[in-house]
């Protein structure tokens, strides 16, 4: 089992046995803590994360304060990312593990999520950080207050930080979903939303994709339902390793399958 340690200059390495795997350099900025406090479920859905999930869960620990909880999602990782999850719920009691032993998707674990979150407003956030913490209590003062879904956009700067031939799949792949589904968003996929419990438990219900594509489904149908939709411009740096054009491309082919499928369901 990989065991995390803090060094003295901000990195964090990964053990696993005797042999230190990775260093991690010091790229989650801590912001000050939450002011005003909220009681929020801040969902984080992960896939094989062994090397960051520690991390990335002391970062939200320390900002959030005493009135939250964190539900993470482990969605059947193969990399010991369970058993580094086992450790930080004994340590922390309010840190949730919903491990599955058999993969569901991203959007699948969020929705599992959500029917055992007990605050009233929930926020999902990816497990590497991207989006600054820095921009969480707008989205928290606005999904507290609206029954609205509301929803982050990336600034260009950020989405800079994703390399040139991702940004330009992105790009593309938002131009496809306002041509087809008349949403006026101009960022369908960023993985930092929020809304009250009842409003996620109305779309929930209605959203059919477990995928890559859930995040743009939650937009499409609080559009159909009325439900209100509210952006809110945030900081970005990518964190992800560059992956291989022809992945990114596979993925693209996927999703514009799925939006396809998802088009046919609305019909």
């Amino acid at each position: 089992m990989p065991r995390i340690e803090e060094l003295s200059d901000g990195r964090t390495r990964v053990i696993v046995g005797s042999a230190v795997k990775h260093v991690i350099p010091p790229v989650i900025k801590i912001p000050t803590k939450l002011k005003p406090a909220f009681q929020a479920s801040i969902i984080v859905p992960v896939y094989n994360e062994a090397d960051i999930i520690s991390r990335t869960l002391l970062c939200l620990s320390r900002y959030l304060g005493p009135d939250y909880e964190l539900i993470v999602c482990d969605d059947a990782s193969t990399d010991g990312t369970c058993d580094v999850l086992k450790n930080l719920t004994h340590e922390n009691s309010n840190i949730r593990l919903l491990g599955l032993d058999k993969r569901i998707g991203k959007g699948g674990t969020i929705k599992r999520a959500v029917e055992i979150a007990n605050s009233d407003v929930i926020v999902y956030v990816d497990a590497d950080l991207s989006a600054s913490l820095d921009d969480l209590p707008r989205l928290l003062e606005s999904a507290s207050k609206k029954d609205a879904l509301v929803i982050s956009r990336r600034t260009i700067r950020g989405r800079l930080t994703q390399g040139v031939p991702r940004l330009t799949l992105s790009i593309g792949y938002n131009l496809i979903v306002r041509l087809i589904f008349r949403t006026g968003i101009r960022d369908h996929q960023c993985g930092f939303k929020a809304m009250r419990k009842e409003v996620a438990k109305q779309l929930i219900a209605k959203t059919s994709n477990d995928g890559f594509v859930f995040d743009t489904e939650l937009i499409v149908r609080a559009k159909k339902m009325g439900i209100p939709v509210e952006e809110v411009e945030i900081d970005w740096i990518e964190r992800r390793p560059k992956r291989a054009n022809t992945k990114w491309l596979r993925t693209s082919i996927e999703m514009m399958k799925d939006l396809i499928v998802l088009k046919e369901n609305l019909s």
